[in-house]
C-alpha cells in the first residue's frame, strides 16, 4: 500500500491529470442525476403491510391524492360569496388536473347543519363551528409526481390568490411536495456554512492558505465523484441520499487534517517536502486506511436495513469515505510536491491556547488516571438510567418545527375538520362465501364497525359503500332503517354504482372504508389497529377479516422496522470494528482498551435521548452506527501514535504526554470540524434531521474528551508488555 502511494508521489503531474480527468467525467455525469422523492421508497420491503398497501393501490384508487383547501365562511352568507366561490370551483373543474371537485357549493341547497351529518365525501366540507369551508380536490394519478404536483399546487395558489380570503392548503400531495422542498432547501443551505467552518478551522490549525485549499478541494472532488457514480449506476438523490454531499463535506476532511498535521511535524524538523511526504505516507498510510475502514463500517451497517434507499445511503457514504482517503494520499501529496516552493510552516508558540489546553489535559491524565476511570464509570451509570427510558413513538407532524408553515396549516385543518391523514380499513370476504359484497349482513357488520370507529374518532369522516347506500336510502325515505331488505339494497346498489365503484375492488370481495385522521403517533396507531382486530374477532364472522393500510400507517410501521434494523446494524458494526481493533494490535487487551472508550459516547447519547424525552426515529437510530465508526478514528490515530512513541521510550507517562500533545492537535481540529458541521444541520426544517445533527455533535465531542482522557488513563493503569510493543 505504501509503495503504491509512493509511486503516485513520483509522478505528481500524471496523478493530478488522472484525477482531473476522472473529476471532469463524473462532473458531466452529475447533470444526468435523477431525483426521486417518492415516499414509497421508504416502505420496508418484504413486509406484510407493504404488500397490503401496494395490493390496495392495485385493487382500489389511490388514497394519497386528496388536496384540501380551507377557506373562511362569512357569518352571513351572501350571493357575492357564493359567486366568488363558484368562480374558483369552476376554474378547478375545468382544469385537467382533477377527477373530482367537492365544495360548499355542493351542499348549499339545504341547511348546513343537516348536510354535514350526512355528507358522503371523504372529508368534512364544513368545519365543526361552521366558520370554515373546504374544497376537496381529487388529483388524477398521472399528476401525482413531484414535478407535476408542483405545477398543480402552483395552479391552485395562483387561482386562489385573487380572492381576498384566508386560504389554507393541505393534503398528502401538499405534504409530500413541501417535504421535498424542505430537503432541497436543506441541501442548498447546509454546504456553504459547512465550507466556511471548514475553511476557518483549517486556517486556524495550519495558518497557511495551501493547507486550507487542499482539504477543501479534496472533499469537493470526493462529492463530485460520488454524485457522478450515483448517476452512472442509475441511482439518484432521494429522501435518504440527499444528505450525501453534505455529510461527505463534513466527514471527508478528517483524513486530510491528520495527514497534513503529521506532514507539518516533519517539515518543522527540517526535512524537505518529498522526504516529509514519504515519511508521512509510511507513518499514516495504514492508520488512515483503518480509520477509513472503521468509518465505512459504521455506514455499511445500514446495509442490514430492509429498505433499499437506506442501503444506498450507507453504501455511497462508505464509498465516499474511501475516495476521500485515496485522494488524501494522492491528490494532496501531488499538489504539495508541485507547490513545494509555496510551503511555509508556522511554528506555534508554547503559549498557544491549543497547546496549553492539550498540556493541561496531559498533566491531568498523568496525575489522576484512577479518578478519570471512576468518573467515567459514574458517567456510564447515569447515562444508562436515561437510556432505559428511550421511546420509539413518532408521528408525521413530529418531524416538523411547530413554527413551520406546513405544521401550522396541518394543525389548523386538523382542528377545523378533524384530520387530513388518510387511513384505509379493508374488509375482505372469503371467496368461498356466496354473498354479494353489498349483502345485507355484510352491510350490518360494516355499519357496526364504522360506529365503533366514530366512537374513537367522533369528528373524523369515513366513507364506504355502506355509507353511500345508507345516505341514498335516507334521502329517499328517512324512515327506512338501514340495512333494508336485500331487494332494496340490490336496487340502490345499481343506482349508486357511479359513487361506489372506487369503494369495492373489481372481484367484489373487498370493501374499502376510507377515513382521514388527525396526526397520530405510531404507538397510538398500533393500538388502534389492535383494537380493530379485537373488535372484528368479537363481532365479525370468521369469513370476514379486516386490516389497516394507507400511507400513514405503512410509513409509521416502516419507521419501527427501520429502527429495529438499524440497532441490529449497530450491533454488527460494533462487532466488526472490535475485530478490526483486536486484529490490528493482535492483543485482546489493547482491543478492549480501544473499543470501550468508544462505547461511552454512544451510551451518553442514548442517555441524553432518554432524559430529554426525544423518541428514537430512523435519522437518530442511524446516528449510533455512524458515530461509532467516526469516533473510533481518533482512538486509532491516538493508539498508532502511542505505539510509535512507545517504541522510542519506556517511560509510559512521557509517551502519553507526547502522544496527546502531537496527535491531540489534529484530533481536536478534526473533531471541531465534524462537530461544527453537524451543528449546522441542527437548523434543518426537519426535527429528526436537526436532532441527528445534535446527537452527532454531542457524541463526537464526548468521544474526543474520552480519547484524550480515559484512553490514556487506561493505557497508564493497564500497560502493554514491552515484548508486544516490539513485536
Amino acid at each position: 500500500m505504501t509503495s503504491l502511494f509512493c509511486f503516485f508521489l513520483k509522478h505528481p503531474k500524471k496523478t493530478l491529470l488522472a484525477i482531473g480527468a476522472f473529476t471532469l467525467f463524473f462532473s458531466f455525469s452529475i447533470f444526468q442525476l435523477k431525483y426521486d422523492f417518492t415516499i414509497e421508497q421508504l416502505f420496508a420491503e418484504n413486509k406484510v403491510e407493504t404488500k397490503n398497501y401496494f395490493d390496495f393501490q392495485k385493487e382500489f384508487s389511490r388514497e394519497d391524492n386528496i388536496l384540501m383547501i380551507a377557506h373562511q365562511i362569512p357569518k352571513q352568507i351572501e350571493d357575492s360569496f357564493i359567486d366568488s366561490l363558484s368562480q374558483v370551483i369552476n376554474i378547478f373543474k375545468n382544469s385537467n388536473y382533477f377527477n373530482e371537485v367537492l365544495s360548499l357549493i355542493d351542499i348549499y341547497d339545504n341547511s348546513l347543519e343537516e348536510k354535514i351529518q350526512f355528507s358522503s365525501s371523504l372529508i368534512n366540507i364544513v368545519s365543526k363551528d361552521l366558520s370554515y369551508g373546504s374544497i376537496w380536490l381529487k388529483l388524477k394519478d398521472n399528476h401525482n409526481s413531484y414535478k407535476k404536483r408542483s405545477k398543480v399546487i402552483e395552479f391552485i395558489k395562483s387561482n386562489t390568490a385573487d380572492f381576498n380570503w384566508e386560504w389554507t392548503y393541505s393534503g398528502i400531495p401538499v405534504v409530500r411536495n413541501t417535504y421535498v422542498e424542505y430537503m432541497i432547501e436543506d441541501n442548498i443551505k447546509f454546504i456553504p456554512p459547512v465550507a466556511i467552518i471548514l475553511i476557518i478551522s483549517l486556517a486556524v490549525l495550519f495558518r497557511h492558505w495551501l493547507y486550507v485549499v487542499l482539504p477543501l478541494f479534496t472533499v469537493i472532488i470526493t462529492a463530485c465523484w460520488i454524485l457522478g457514480i450515483m448517476s452512472l449506476t442509475g441511482r439518484g438523490l432521494n429522501v435518504m441520499t440527499y444528505m450525501v454531499p453534505t455529510l461527505l463535506f463534513i466527514i471527508g476532511v478528517s483524513d486530510a487534517i491528520h495527514f497534513l498535521s503529521r506532514f507539518n511535524l516533519h517539515i518543522k524538523k527540517g526535512e524537505d517536502v518529498k522526504k516529509s511526504l514519504e515519511i508521512t505516507i509510511k507513518d499514516m498510510g495504514v492508520a488512515l486506511f483503518l480509520t477509513s475502514l472503521t468509518t465505512a463500517i459504521g455506514f455499511l451497517a445500514l446495509l442490514y436495513s430492509s429498505i433499499s434507499i437506506v442501503q444506498e445511503f450507507g453504501f455511497f457514504i462508505a464509498c465516499g469515505v474511501f475516495i476521500a482517503y485515496l485522494l488524501t494520499l494522492t491528490f494532496i501529496p501531488s499538489c504539495l510536491i508541485l507547490l513545494k516552493d509555496k510551503i511555509s510552516v508556522i511554528v506555534l508558540s508554547s503559549s498557544d491556547k491549543r497547546n496549553s489546553f492539550l498540556k493541561s489535559i496531559s498533566n491531568m491524565v498523568m496525575s489522576r488516571p484512577k479518578q478519570i476511570i471512576f468518573s467515567s464509570i459514574f458517567f456510564i451509570i447515569v447515562s444508562l438510567f436515561g437510556a432505559f427510558s428511550i421511546s420509539t413513538g413518532s408521528s408525521l407532524l413530529s418531524d416538523l418545527h411547530p413554527e413551520s408553515g406546513l405544521y401550522i396549516d396541518l394543525k389548523n385543518v386538523e382542528k377545523w375538520f378533524g384530520g387530513i391523514l388518510p387511513v384505509e380499513i379493508i374488509i375482505t370476504k372469503e371467496d368461498t362465501v356466496e354473498r354479494a359484497i353489498y349483502d345485507k349482513e355484510i352491510m350490518r357488520y360494516t355499519q357496526k364497525l364504522q360506529k365503533y370507529i366514530y366512537e374513537i374518532f367522533p369528528y373524523s369522516n369515513w366513507i364506504s359503500i355502506q355509507r353511500v347506500l345508507e345516505k341514498f336510502i335516507y334521502e329517499l325515505d328517512p324512515n327506512i332503517d338501514f340495512p333494508p331488505d336485500q331487494e332494496i339494497l340490490d336496487q340502490v346498489y345499481i343506482l349508486t354504482q357511479d359513487k361506489t365503484r372506487e369503494l369495492i375492488n373489481f372481484e367484489e370481495n373487498k370493501i374499502r372504508i376510507s377515513g382521514l385522521l388527525p396526526d397520530l403517533s405510531s404507538e397510538v396507531l398500533d393500538n388502534l389497529e389492535d383494537s380493530l382486530n379485537v373488535f372484528a374477532a368479537n363481532n365479525f364472522p370468521s369469513w370476514l377479516s379486516i386490516h389497516m393500510t394507507g400511507t400513514m400507517p405503512v410509513a409509521l410501521k416502516t419507521n419501527n422496522h427501520l429502527i429495529a434494523d438499524l440497532f441490529s446494524g449497530f450491533g454488527l458494526a460494533f462487532i466488526f470494528i472490535s475485530l478490526v481493533m483486536g486484529l490490528l494490535f493482535w492483543s485482546f487487551r489493547i482491543g478492549l482498551i480501544s473499543i470501550l472508550p468508544n462505547l461511552i459516547p454512544i451510551i451518553f447519547a442514548a442517555g441524553y435521548l432518554g432524559f430529554a424525552g426525544i423518541p428514537v426515529r430512523p435519522p437518530i437510530a442511524i446516528t449510533f452506527s455512524i458515530c461509532l465508526g467516526i469516533a473510533v478514528d481518533d482512538s486509532l490515530h491516538f493508539l498508532f501514535r502511542f505505539w510509535q512513541e512507545r517504541k522510542k521510550s519506556s517511560n509510559i507517562k512521557e509517551v502519553i504526554s507526547n502522544t496527546i500533545e502531537t496527535t491531540g492537535l489534529a484530533m481536536l481540529t478534526s473533531t471541531i470540524v465534524l462537530v461544527s458541521g453537524f451543528l449546522v444541520i441542527t437548523v434543518s426544517t426537519f426535527i429528526p434531521t436537526a436532532q441527528f445533527g445534535i446527537i452527532s455533535a454531542i457524541t463526537l465531542t464526548v468521544a474526543l474528551l474520552i480519547d484524550i482522557t480515559l484512553l490514556p488513563a487506561l493505557l497508564i493503569l493497564f500497560p502493554i508488555e514491552e515484548k508486544k510493543i516490539n513485536d
